[in-house]
């Protein structure tokens, strides 16, 4: 069995890759807003609707992108607190 030591560095490490994540996912959403914006520019004279469809499924994109960043900050702030119980 792995001492209160090891383990608490193991989820150490685990904070930090999922911290690293968030940094990634941060990227992805200013990627997609940098995407709207272009898209928006592009199609702004057109009568279709498919691009406001597409825009529109960009914005819940990033939205859910921002949801699982927050889903990731609760899970470090619970394995934080089982690393400080132990």
């Amino acid at each position: 069995m792995a001492s209160t030591a090891e383990i608490k560095a193991q989820i150490q490490s685990a904070i930090e890759q999922a911290n690293e994540a968030i940094g990634q996912i941060n990227a992805a959403q200013q990627q997609i807003e940098t995407a709207v914006g272009a898209g928006a520019a592009a199609t702004q004279d057109t009568s279709s609707s498919l691009p406001g469809e597409a825009l529109g499924q960009w914005q819940q994109a990033k939205e859910r992108l921002e949801e699982t960043v927050n889903l990731v900050l609760a899970a470090n702030t619970a394995f934080e607190q089982y690393s400080n119980s132990i």
